[in-house]
């Protein structure tokens, strides 16, 4: 009964039953047994993700009638042969599964439910990994590891049930610790350490009741936001669908006292202060409108029974004019109370809708306030084209979901909630077997619907798959259209890609449009209409209802199934806003530069820079830079060099303090005396540094106020004397209104005429440090030229690091610093560096191959 019922509902929302049959059978271990199956209707290239998992239906061995169900890991799922494989666990005594298993020969067959399979999303750059299970868990938890970046730091717990089970293979990973621990329900919960799990992400899988221990163990004890905890029960100790055991295990099973296995829990991680995760910034965000969108609830439920006592009031009005009671004594009173409600209901409801859109401007204008507050904290590094994007997504469109939560959610639902039950209330004590009648109309909307939801989740991942895909064809395309334009070629690709994406929207929707246009049919007003008359009219006939009774269910009646799937569609957008929510405060969480000590001035004159023992990594456990010793003498150009990918760039940036670094320290050098650039006043730095990248931004401005960025009070002798030194004065003067000419809009430079022009910015700025990106990389034929005599006046006789990936344009630097995976590994002259074997001398070779 049990399982027949759950299958049912599983089908209803969608789940498809398949029959997979047995290929082969390996035990790896005693008791870990991998079957593969051929399950060709399931595995139909479907995307199947990390940890995924379905149900499978065990016979059970006194009883083949009855199934019990239970879940399990895909493992190297094929979508082009159709197989798939799943690891039993084959305890004693066995469950209906394991003994299946223990027994399965190629040719036998099972039931597997599948829904949808479950996408393995853990946030963005967590600190790190729990992964916690039985040993059922272990071919999720093997998924996982074999998916996650080497360098990030996990920590796998697994209960073991049995001695045998310590003998399972787990996946190796670089910085995973595996510990086990033992056998019963709260074994997982007491195993977690107690040490500052801030920003990491949980996933954990075992045993329904031990799961739910564990969750509350993680969130109560240790900090962990639900969110950041992933949690699927693939079982049920002593249960199988809800009726009957599974493990062989006595229902009323008592578990020992369980001790936590000895994990290494160093003084410097145990846990002081109470734990903080990026995802409760959002939580944070939310927490001053919570009273207010309490009493906004309360207020609307109040005005949502206003609005409905005037119809009710007009309807018991009706039913007295039918029933004869046509004087004035009975019916003005009703009358005046429905004028007076209705009145009051819309004074009250303009007066709430007045008040939110307040709360919502003072939120909003405080939230765009903290993020641009919290844009001037965050490191320069921190700003690349991703970074803005979610910034504008924060700032517009975050912005404007959280506007409706603010204004309109919490009406619109209290409104969907409050009044379908006060009108289904007041019509059963009017009709009750009329009102019970009201639920069919609604049940054929959930069955028509549930019918028309089946194989929508793997449609929406299909769906997502596309949109990627279409996404990235057409960023592509654009990227690439200049060398198209210039070469020639087409847009197949793209093309091909928008067509697939059409056909597969084609044949998604088109068929649901018959199921979608029936379940809407199956709540409109006309249809409780219909339901209503018909109904009403035999019950008016047969003498159990009187036909004054009829009025309220025409009043109310009609539009009681609108109102509640209302509510069903209210909560997305109300969803929507809280991830919007979440996106701001994870923008609002980011490491922000240290300026604690940065209160140091500097004295006028030449600098040098000096790089002592410098480390640093973009992310935890990864370093992109090691062991960086170098000396940039005042006066002195130094260039570094190096194949793509040896983090020339990364080092160039830390003098600006594009990041700080995560070892040693960058000084400035001023005659005997060194300062560590985090002891300087961040403006100070700014000033003192300045920087030429490849990649020129422009202001949306006028020519001048592009030159003068960093000195807005520079005159125009000064803005015309740096484009004369930079060769874009003649250029300048030569657009429509000179250097009042708006960049976009009345004047479009190429890569080189923008290089001169950042160039020039950098004149005006003059800061006795300079740093070079590879300044003409991006700059045509044509003007390479003028911006190399740009680059001679622009450097002087200033400190200058060069980023430079053609050997030739630095022979003449006074240092060239070879840099390979992260550290120096030459440094000399041009002439120097030749005269000995290495990296230089076999990248000057390689670039004299490809010009010959």
């Amino acid at each position: 009964m049990g399982a027949r019922f759950q299958r049912t509902m599983m089908k209803a929302l969608g789940a498809t039953d398949h029959v997979m049959t047995v290929i082969s059978a390996t035990n790896l271990t005693l008791g870990f047994r991998r079957i593969r199956f051929s399950a060709p209707t399931m595995i139909d290239g479907r995307e199947t993700p990390t940890a995924s998992y379905v149900r499978l239906w065990a016979p059970d061995p006194e009883d083949p009638a009855k199934v019990h169900q239970r879940g399990y890991t895909l493992v190297d799922p094929d979508a082009a042969t159709g197989e798939v494989s799943f690891d039993f666990v084959l305890h004693e005594p066995m469950g209906p599964a394991s003994a299946w298993a223990a027994a399965a020969k190629p040719g036998d067959t099972i039931n597997a439910s599948y829904y949808m399979f479950q996408k393995f999303e853990p946030p963005e750059n967590p600190e790190g990994y729990l992964l916690m299970g039985d040993p059922a868990a272990i071919p999720a938890i093997n998924g996982i590891l074999s998916v996650l970046p080497s360098e990030v730091a996990v920590i796998v717990i697994l209960q073991a049930q049995l001695p045998g089970d310590r003998d399972i293979p787990v996946t190796f990973h670089p910085g995973a610790q595996v510990f086990w621990t033992g056998d019963g329900t709260g074994a997982l919960a007491a195993a977690v350490p107690a040490r500052d799990w801030s920003n990491w992400y949980a996933w954990v899988a075992a045993e329904h009741a031990a799961i739910k221990e564990l969750r509350a163990t993680l969130n109560r004890v240790h900090g962990f936001p639900l969110a950041d905890i992933r949690h699927t029960a693939y079982w049920m100790r002593g249960k199988a669908m809800r009726l009957r055991k599974e493990t062989g295990r006595d229902e009323t099973e008592t578990t020992a006292p369980v001790t936590a296995p000895a994990l290494p829990q160093p003084a410097e991680t145990l846990q002081k202060t109470p734990p903080r995760w990026r995802s409760q910034g959002g939580q944070e965000l939310l927490a001053s409108l919570r009273w207010k969108l309490r009493a906004a609830g309360v207020l609307q439920a109040v005005i949502s029974l206003m609005q409905l006592a005037p119809l009710v009031l007009l309807a018991e009005l009706g039913r007295r004019l039918l029933a004869g009671e046509a004087n004035s004594e009975t019916l003005t009173p009703l009358i005046f109370w429905t004028l007076g409600l209705f009145g009051g209901a819309a004074l009250l409801s303009t007066v709430l809708m007045v008040w939110l859109h307040a709360v919502d401007a003072r939120f909003g204008h405080d939230l765009r306030r903290s993020v641009v507050a919290k844009l001037a904290r965050l490191p320069l590094g921190w700003f690349t084209d991703r970074n803005a994007a979610s910034v504008h997504q924060a700032v517009q469109e975050d912005a404007g979901r959280l506007h409706y939560m603010v204004t309109h959610a919490v009406p619109d639902v209290v409104a969907g909630i409050v009044t379908p039950l006060a009108v289904i209330t007041y019509l059963f004590t009017v009709d009750a077997a009329l009102a019970g009648l009201l639920f069919l109309p609604l049940l054929a909307f959930v069955g028509l619907f549930a019918h028309m939801m089946r194989g929508v989740a793997d449609k929406l991942v299909e769906y997502a798959d596309w949109t990627k895909r279409a996404n990235a064809a057409a960023s592509a395309f654009i990227e690439a259209l200049p060398v198209v334009r210039v070469f020639g070629g087409n847009a197949d690709a793209v093309r091909k890609v928008l067509n697939g994406q059409a056909a597969f929207l084609n044949g998604w929707q088109r068929p649901m449009a018959g199921r979608k246009v029936a379940a809407q049919l199956a709540i409109q007003p006309p249809a409780f209409l219909l339901l209503i008359t018909a109904a009403g009219c035999w019950r008016i006939l047969s003498g159990a209802m009187l036909p004054a009774d009829l009025l309220p269910f025409l009043f109310l009646g009609t539009a009681f199934g609108t109102q509640i799937t209302a509510v069903m569609y209210g909560f997305v957008p109300m969803r929507e806003a809280r991830q919007a929510a979440n996106r701001i405060g994870t923008l609002l969480e980011a490491p922000e530069l240290d300026r604690s000590r940065s209160l140091r001035a500097l004295s006028p004159g030449s600098l040098g820079l000096r790089f002592q023992k410098v480390g640093f990594g973009y992310r935890p456990r990864k370093p992109v830079l090691q062991d960086i010793d170098l000396i940039l003498a005042p006066g002195t150009l130094t260039a570094l060099v190096g194949p793509s990918g040896a983090g020339k760039s990364t080092l160039a940036g830390l003098p600006g303090r594009f990041h700080d670094v995560t070892e040693g320290a960058i000084r400035l050098v001023a005659g005997e005396t060194e300062i560590d650039i985090r002891d300087i006043n961040p403006q100070v730095l700014q000033r003192t540094v300045g920087f030429v990248f490849q990649d020129v931004r422009l202001i949306k401005g006028t020519l001048r106020e592009n030159i003068a960025l960093s000195r807005p009070d520079a005159s125009q002798a000064e803005i015309e004397a740096a484009a004369c030194a930079a060769h874009i004065h003649q250029r300048i003067t030569e657009a429509p209104r000179g250097y009042d000419s708006i960049v976009g809009e009345d004047i479009q430079l190429s890569g080189g005429e923008a290089q001169r022009l950042s160039i020039a910015r950098a004149l005006i700025a003059d800061p006795p440090i300079l740093v070079l990106d590879e300044a003409t990389a991006f700059a045509d034929p044509e003007s390479e030229h003028l911006v190399q005599q740009a680059l001679g006046a622009l450097i002087g006789k200033r400190t200058v690091l060069v980023v430079a990936h053609r050997l030739h344009t630095v022979v003449h630097a006074d240092r060239i610093a070879v840099m390979d995976r992260g550290r120096i590994v030459q440094q000399g002259t041009h002439a120097a560096l030749m005269a000995e074997p290495g990296l230089y001398r076999d990248l000057w070779q390689a670039g004299e191959r490809k010009t010959s």
